[in-house]
């Protein structure tokens, strides 16, 4: 019977020497919560701004494709179709951003208002007046007024909870 030996490499704490990369995370975090906590709204517009120019340069790519192969392709038309469609859909993402950034608070806001009332009429159809329970379903129903006539109330709390994990990673960093 032979018995073979495996070589354990052991990883070693850095014994408390700050590591500068990990300063980058806490920051980055920061300033993307600070941007979701209080410019939700153009967070959303740049983000469908960055959605159109990948699809503009997708299309702009499928139309590069289709004319250096045209002639030996066998479904001619399909890349010039695309690389068409794909421009007219990232230019209307472009220049529809203000209303489809509104469209999604409204639904967003909709949404939570209907989840608070349904919730509410439930509760209090079968008699369960249990306090959190309704204290949840009044927020809910506040986070869609606030999604449909200031900001869009789930990016806000994203942005707050990436603060507030920024805030304790850097109070870790500085701990050490």
């Amino acid at each position: 019977m032979v018995v073979k030996l495996i070589k354990v490499d052991v990883i070693k704490p850095n014994d408390g020497k700050k590591d500068n990369n990990s300063l980058i995370n806490p920051v980055m975090y920061l300033v993307m919560g600070i941007m979701l906590a209080f410019y939700s709204n153009a967070v959303v517009k740049i983000f469908f701004y960055i959605i159109g120019v990948i699809v503009i340069i997708y299309g702009i790519k499928s139309l590069l494709e289709y004319y250096r192969n045209k002639d030996s392709v066998q479904f001619k038309n399909i890349n010039l179709s695309i690389g068409i469609v794909s421009i007219i859909i990232g230019l209307l993402l472009i220049i529809l951003s203000d209303a489809l950034e509104v469209s999604i608070r409204y639904v967003l806001g909709f949404f939570l208002i209907y989840m608070g009332v349904s919730r509410l009429l439930t509760q209090y159809s079968f008699g369960n007046y249990k306090k959190i329970q309704m204290l949840s379903n009044v927020v809910l129903i506040i986070m869609g007024i606030y999604s449909i006539f200031v900001s869009n109330a789930v990016m806000v709390i994203i942005g707050w909870i990436l603060i507030a994990n920024a805030v304790l990673l850097l109070w870790d960093y500085f701990r050490k």
